[in-house]
């Protein structure tokens, strides 16, 4: 018992120390980027420390707020007036992917499924999710696009509520409140709502299930592994990415429910519901699945049908892992199947030859994917012509990000003072294996939305953390 005890602790505090490692990169490398993004090393160092000083403060008044029913009030009118404001101010017209699927949910809701035949309907079957969703409304509504971002506003605004929960259960109300009140106005989140992007929903059912899994006792409930196997379902349907989750969820429950009370029954208890958790998910992939292929959507499940493309995309140094428009065209030469998965397969084993090369590609992929720019002003703002909001919106986003970045190294020290084993761990363990995947797999610097929650949740405590020290220091 003591042996698994200190092992939990001692692992809990190595993901702490990895964790510090990768809020103290996504600070260096934002805070350098920022010196490029903002035209000036000092105007730069300056709006950071202005966002430092402007999330202290705002913290500061937040936890003034007596009423938790008010807060809550006021948290979500803010998220969605934000919102609202961008979607009905911005009027983003369908790009790349996100037209690929738009287009096809126009075809959907008059019953034209052609668009199977395409290549990227063939190769990634895991979009239809997304696209019927879309076909629904589009059958639905005479004003199929306002109607689909607004609700982008109403799930970006409820994921709001949620990472305030989040946040609230793993540390405290104030540390909760500091969260929320970040993601409500997190810059990127707000453009990405006038964007028709899958991660509005995936994001929402994802964290979904992270909350009901640190909002109660893994031992007690006897529906929460029902909870979050619905939630981590409904999320794959919308975004391929319910496999870390899962094994997210795995790693939490042993170091934080396991190893410090190890017992035969907390084993088997524990084992029978994430095995509850995993069959429901996979349930959930099987009925859509099957569903979609007798109404005649799709002829194949809902997978991915290519499976190694990403990781011949990521393993690319000459392009440091991002999309390749050679290795787009080198992989259409060959059948879509096995014909298409051995030669990618032949590509990857080639590009992981050279390891010291692999090495340095995993190095500049993990700067790039934690400290690049946010790409949502593109997509939100890159067919608009407007220039001038674009580079206001970036300038925004980098001092904001640099400074959660910054509460983020602190907030892992503190924990790491505290010697004990604490709830957060899921969305560490999370952010820690989203950024080990995407090391050997296609990056976009869109795809840290997915984790920006688990980010700011994290950092909420350095915030809380300093507030805390500033006012003893006031006191002395």
């Amino acid at each position: 018992m003591e042996i698994a005890r200190k092992s939990s602790l001692f692992a809990s505090r190595g993901l702490l120390v990895l964790g510090c490692l990768l809020f103290a990169t996504a600070f260096i490398s934002s805070t350098l980027n920022a010196f490029y993004t903002i035209n000036s090393p000092l105007y730069a160092a300056g709006a950071i420390a202005a966002a430092v000083i402007i999330m202290l403060a705002a913290s500061y008044g937040l936890n003034r707020i007596a009423s938790r029913v008010w807060f809550t009030i006021g948290l979500i009118g803010v998220a969605l007036a934000a919102r609202l404001v961008w979607i009905l101010w911005i009027d983003t017209p369908p790009a790349s992917d996100f037209l690929f699927m738009y287009t096809a949910a126009q075809s959907a809701a008059v019953g034209d499924f052609s668009f199977n035949d395409t290549e990227y309907f063939s190769a990634w079957v895991y979009q239809m999710g997304f696209t019927m969703y879309e076909a629904l409304v589009i059958s639905l509504f005479n004003e199929p696009m306002l109607i689909l971002k607004l609700i982008n506003v109403f799930v970006s605004s409820a994921t709001v509520w949620i990472v305030y929960k989040a946040g609230s259960s793993v540390f405290n109300e104030r540390s909760g409140r500091i969260a929320g009140f970040a993601y409500a106005l997190y810059m990127p989140n707000i453009m990405m709502c006038s964007v028709l992007s899958n991660q509005h929903f995936s994001t929402l059912f994802f964290m979904m299930g992270c909350m009901v899994a640190v909002a109660k006792r893994w031992q007690t409930s006897r529906s929460q592994w029902l909870v979050i196997g619905l939630c981590f379902g409904l999320g794959q349907l919308f975004r391929p990415i319910g496999g870390i989750f899962i094994a997210g969820l795995a790693v939490y429950l042993l170091i934080c429910h396991l190893l410090p009370q190890l017992t035969r029954r907390r084993l088997f208890v524990s084992v029978t519901k994430l095995a509850g958790v995993i069959a429901v998910f996979y349930a959930i992939q099987l009925l859509v699945s099957s569903l979609f292929m007798q109404a005649g959507y799709t002829e194949y499940p809902l997978t991915n049908r290519e499976p190694y493309w990403k990781f011949m995309v990521g393993l690319n140094a000459a392009t440091d892992g991002k999309w390749s428009l050679e290795d787009g065209k080198y992989v259409l030469q060959y059948k879509l199947g096995e014909e298409r998965d051995a030669a990618e397969l032949a590509v990857v084993k080639e590009r992981l030859q050279d390891k010291a090369a692999v090495a340095a590609l995993f190095a500049r992929k993990l700067v790039f994917f934690w400290g690049a720019k946010d790409d949502a002003a593109m997509w939100s703002l890159g067919e608009m012509n407007l220039p001038v909001l674009q580079a206001n919106a970036e300038r925004i986003e980098r001092a904001s990000y640099a400074a959660m970045s910054l509460f983020g190294v602190l907030a892992l020290i503190a924990l790491l003072k505290r010697r004990t084993v604490s709830g957060s761990t899921l969305f560490l363990v999370l952010l820690l294996g989203y950024a080990a995947i995407h090391l050997a797999i296609e990056i976009q610097a869109r795809y840290r939305l997915d984790l920006m929650p688990a980010f700011i949740i994290l950092q909420s405590y350095g915030v809380y953390w300093l507030l805390q020290r500033l006012r003893k220091f006031k006191g002395h």
